[in-house]
């Protein structure tokens, strides 16, 4: 079993720098003989490095922690779905070897990686501040994911006018066929140049309006009954396609999908950089920070500064 790891904001392999502050500066942590290094070399040497990423990441857990309402549950679920991670693994070795894959050095860093990442996604809820209204909205608008199958007969942009004549009249071809009781499975096995779907009898999804290209979906989701086909070929940048309704998916009423509606408004907000960033400062700036630290001064003005920048390039 392999697995990705990865975390919103956090460069987690710097987590060493918080644990060094612990000890006296004049502990020798490593000798030679041709002299020791302290704990203050080490630690003066990483903050050099990697000092500003970790002072913003133990800021920024700090302020989230006063700003959400339970960061003491947070944590525990934090805690408890790393641990059932590292049963699946085997042992905390398992899962190191598979953490390291990622660049991640500890458990205990990927612990507090998802720790700040549930911080952060309590945060984006709170700002977001979701109405029954806005929900209600985002509902009304809401499409069902949908299944299909498809055949494609390939004509690139770059084709001849010949060319792309040719493939249309092939896709043609096959309608004709479909109409006249021909099996659509069949016929896209042996003709679809989608290798990835063709032997699959072109079976595509369940996928969203905004997965496809736009010609695609618009002519998938005017398909109204389970079974409909398309009568004339659907061109995209691809080619010619001939495409079926295999599941329209269901829109259940309201009350029944409340939850899900406001969790994919929020999974929209956390996949939205220059929001969640906007938010992150939003929180700092009222958080009245203040660094002490003359070499680590500039720490939050980079990461102000970086969301201004995402700000402006987004508008």
């Amino acid at each position: 079993m392999k697995k990705k790891f990865t975390g919103m904001l956090v460069l987690a392999s710097t987590l060493a720098l918080a644990a060094c502050s612990n000890n006296t500066n004049s502990e020798t942590i490593a000798t030679t003989k041709y002299g020791n290094v302290t704990r203050e070399e080490f630690v003066n040497a990483m903050k050099d490095t990697v000092g500003e990423q970790t002072l913003q990441r133990l800021v920024l857990t700090k302020v989230l922690e006063g700003s959400v309402e339970d960061s003491k549950k947070l944590k525990e679920d934090a805690e408890q779905e790393v641990a059932k991670l590292v049963a699946q693994y085997g042992g905390e070795n398992g899962m190191l070897a598979a953490l390291k894959q990622s660049g991640i050095a500890s458990v205990d860093a990927y612990r507090q990686t998802i720790y700040l990442n549930k911080l952060m996604t309590a945060a984006v809820k709170k700002a977001a501040a979701f109405t029954d209204e806005d929900i209600k909205k985002y509902y009304d608008e809401w499409e069902p994911q949908i299944k299909v199958q498809h055949i494609l007969i390939a004509a690139k942009a770059t084709a001849s006018d010949e060319e792309k004549a040719a493939a249309k009249a092939k896709a043609e071809e096959l309608i004709q066929k479909l109409k006249d009781g021909a099996d659509f499975s069949e016929l896209a096995k042996e003709n679809s140049a989608d290798t990835g779907t063709a032997s699959k009898g072109g079976e595509i999804g369940p996928f969203k309006r905004s997965d496809m290209v736009k010609e695609f979906s618009e002519a998938s989701y005017n398909l109204k009954n389970v079974g409909d086909i398309t009568e004339t070929p659907v061109e995209t940048q691809f080619g010619y396609h001939i495409i079926k309704m295999l599941d329209k998916g269901e829109k259940k009423p309201f009350d029944e999908v409340k939850s899900q509606m406001e969790d994919e408004m929020l999974q929209a907000k956390l996949k939205d950089s220059a929001y969640l960033h906007q938010t992150m400062v939003d929180l700092l700036k009222g958080a009245d920070v203040k660094i002490s630290d003359e070499s680590l001064q500039n720490a939050l003005k980079n990461f102000l500064d970086a969301a201004d920048s995402t700000t402006t390039s987004s508008k």
